[in-house]
């Protein structure tokens, strides 16, 4: 069978996503890149917010329509949260199980140079605006003896980079010897032979002297997303987070100690129902203060089930206009970061090469990105250059699809 997958949310679901392809095609069924040639239309969906059920919703209606799809799977949180009224979008769509639906994770690595490995699944935070701890179900961990023999394997293949993704991975526990997530990452560069390895995100509480020691050290790439969500303490008591904006200050302190080239990117939720125009500047100049990389800002959007669905919301736009000003300080911050490393030689992976262009893609440990003629370079090897802002790459990728997932 002819399947077309398409992923939508956070890079848990582009692992998942890759495990999928990875199960079909060692069943003999063929991935295609023409979304009209499918037969099965897998959907990877995610309910964070309204926006994204929005996006599932339009994208299981497309896909139902094609001509030649005789199925519509969809998986994700979405399926979660929202299967019934997924299921009355078409006659199609068949709703995956989700706790049936692994397969062996180290097929997945033929789609990335740098590959994602997920350690972890689920979150006990629930914070009053989240709706994942309801998806996800409770924190549960990969046995760390399956990831560093998954790991070794990928070394072996010559990845030069892994990605560790989870839902909350600083719970990361493993039943068998106690080991956290540091132990994990330690012994997957010293057991599993990566050189580079990355976290997806990280909680501000499991900022811990012990990993800033591997950053230090220079196990973890310098490059670290730590959420931050308000700089204002009274709403992060509103959002359920469990630490004070002082907290998050001094976690970016022992970030900076142990590595002070190091990037930090935060996410920020403008307009949630208790900011006040004080707390949104609060916000604002404590992202400046803390000259973060980049900014992913969302606006605030209810989900139903979770406590701060039933708040009175702000006006939209309002909110509308704080997320403009936060994304434009975004933009300005990542600039500033950027001519920050300007003319400074750092280590780059060869990403991919663009046979059209010529041009190879590079990204550095900081999570830089840079293109540069592709002559004599090849995938997946790791060069020494100094960093040309001139060559730069800048770009998101909230949405792609396999098998396409090594182009985003």
């Amino acid at each position: 069978m002819r399947v077309y997958i398409r992923t939508y949310g956070c890079k848990v679901n582009q692992v998942e996503s890759e495990e999928l392809a990875a199960r079909l095609v060692a069943e003999g069924h063929e991935l295609v890149r023409d979304e009209d040639q499918a037969q099965l239309y897998a959907v990877n969906s995610c309910t964070v917010t309204g926006e994204a059920d929005a996006k599932v919703r339009k994208g299981v209606r497309h896909a139902a329509l094609l001509p030649n799809v005789e199925q519509v799977l969809v998986t994700g949180c979405a399926a979660v949260m929202h299967a019934d009224q997924l299921r009355e979008l078409s006659e199609k769509v068949v709703i995956a199980d989700r706790e049936t639906g692994n397969v062996p994770p180290a097929l997945g690595s033929v789609f990335h140079t740098r590959v994602p490995v997920k350690v972890q699944d689920g979150c006990e935070n629930f914070c009053n605006y989240c709706i994942v701890p309801y998806a996800r179900g409770a924190s549960r961990s990969a046995p760390m003896s399956e990831l560093v023999s998954r790991v070794a394997a990928l070394a072996a293949k010559g990845t030069q980079e892994i990605v560790l993704t989870g839902i909350n991975i600083g719970r990361y526990h493993d039943l068998e010897t106690g080991a956290n997530l540091a132990a994990l990452i330690r012994a997957l560069h010293e057991q599993g032979g990566i050189h580079r390895i990355r976290l997806s995100s990280i909680e501000p509480p499991d900022v811990t002297d012990e990993l800033c020691a591997l950053l230090a050290e220079g196990v973890l790439c310098e490059h670290l997303h730590i959420p931050l969500q308000s700089g204002s303490d009274e709403v992060l008591k509103a959002m359920g987070r469990h630490y004070t904006a002082a907290e998050f200050t001094a976690a970016i302190k022992r970030v900076r100690a142990a590595a002070p080239q190091a990037a930090i990117a935060t996410d920020v939720i403008v307009g949630y129902p208790a900011e006040t125009d004080a707390d949104f500047e609060a916000t604002y100049n404590f992202c400046q203060a803390s000259a973060f990389s980049k900014i992913h800002v969302f606006r605030f959007s209810p989900r139903v089930g979770t406590p701060a669905a039933t708040l009175p919301p702000l006006d939209p736009q309002m909110v509308a206009a704080r997320a403009a000003r936060l994304r434009e300080l975004s933009t300005e911050l990542a600039a500033s970061y950027a001519q920050s490393q300007r003319g400074r030689t750092l280590e780059w992976v060869v990403e991919r090469l663009d046979p059209l262009t010529d041009q190879a893609t590079l990204t550095s440990r900081e999570h830089l990105s840079m293109r540069i003629s592709a002559a004599d370079h090849v995938q997946g090897e790791l060069l020494s250059l100094p960093f040309d802002m001139m060559k730069s790459v800048r770009g998101d990728f909230p949405e792609t699809s396999i098998p396409s997932l090594s182009e985003a």
